[in-house]
Order: C-alpha cells, then structure tokens, then sequence
C-alpha cells in the first residue's frame, strides 16, 4: 500500500510540474466559422532562427506540414500551395520578399484552401513562444492559439511538438463548435 502510494505521490508530482513547464491559451470568436474549415493550408512562418539548434523558416514550414498528421482536417502545405499558385498565376512565392510573397499568399490562398494557418515565433528567452492564427481568406480570425513549452526544447523535435499540440486543441476546438451548433439547431426544431 505504502508503495502504491509513493508511485501515485510521484506520477502528481510530475504532471504538476509538467503543466508548470507548458502554457497555452486558445482564443476563438464568438461568431468564429471555425466548424467549416474542412482545407487548413499552411502559411509561411514568420520565424527567424537565433540558435543552432532552431529549424529555419523553410524548416518550420514542413514541420507544420509534418505535424499536421496527428490533424482531423486536410492540410496543405506550403510549397503545395505555392506551386498552385505559380502554376495559377506565374508568380513564384518563393523568391519574393516575405511581405510580398505574404500578400499574394493571403490574395490567392481561398483558391485552394477553407483557411490558413499562420504561425510567428518569439524565440527572445530560453522558451520560444509560439503564435497560431487560423485565418479565413478574407482575413476573418476564427481561432488563435499561442503556447509556451519548456520541456520540448528550441530544436525541430520541440517545434514538431509545440505544432502538433496546436492541431490537437484546434480540432477540439472546432469538434466543441460543431457539438455547440448541432445543440443549437436542435433547440430551434
């Protein structure tokens, strides 16, 4: 008995100071039309390396890619989308400046996707913080994750991580909304 007690003293104590490590915080507006993104592309991030350790921007934008496998809906990548685009319109993103390239994401992206996710990083401190906006094409916020993890670390490992997480709360999120809108319908009948 006194055994099993020290095991489950030890497994609070650990998920009590994991928790301490990880913050997040999840914004989604009132009238957020997150329920009806089915296509989530990936934006290029604003991202710039100050470690060793850290991935480039290119970098970050596959791990979102890659992450996105632990993800319910359909997500494009970057380069996906910026293919489409040069096939399209014969503007390559990908040699512009980030700002242009930017704008001409943001004009062509509804094209080809429901929304986008643009991710910035705040890499100033041992934490890098993270940012995700999931835009509609017409630049409507319908949901806003920012997360802050010591334990994953300032490598791809850690950033693969700290992106996964962010799929995970934005399907809950979205599976809350559809929940929260079916109970809603059926009040109405």
């Amino acid at each position: 008995m006194k055994k099993i007690f020290s095991v489950l003293l030890l497994m609070s104590m650990i998920l009590i100071s994991s928790s301490a490590f990880a913050a997040f915080n999840e914004t989604i507006p009132e009238d957020s039309s997150i329920s009806s993104v089915k296509r989530l592309a990936v934006a290029f991030p604003r991202h710039y390396k100050t470690m060793d350790t850290e991935p480039t921007a290119e970098e970050l934008a596959e791990v979102m890619f890659y992450a996105s496998k632990v993800a319910r809906c359909y997500v494009i990548s970057y380069d996906e989308i910026a293919s489409a685009i040069k096939k399209d319109t014969g503007v390559d993103i990908k040699v512009l400046d980030v700002n242009k390239a930017e704008e001409v994401f943001e004009k062509n992206v509804g094209k080809y996707a429901d929304a986008y996710v643009a991710v910035t990083t705040a890499t100033n401190s041992k934490k890098v913080q993270f940012f995700f906006d999931v835009k509609k094409p017409d630049g409507e916020l319908v949901y806003s994750f920012t997360s802050q993890n010591a334990m994953y670390g300032r490598e791809l490992k850690g950033y693969r991580k700290s992106c996964e997480d962010f799929y995970k709360q934005f399907d809950m999120a979205a599976e809350k909304k559809i929940k929260a809108e079916e109970k809603e319908a059926k009040k109405k009948k």
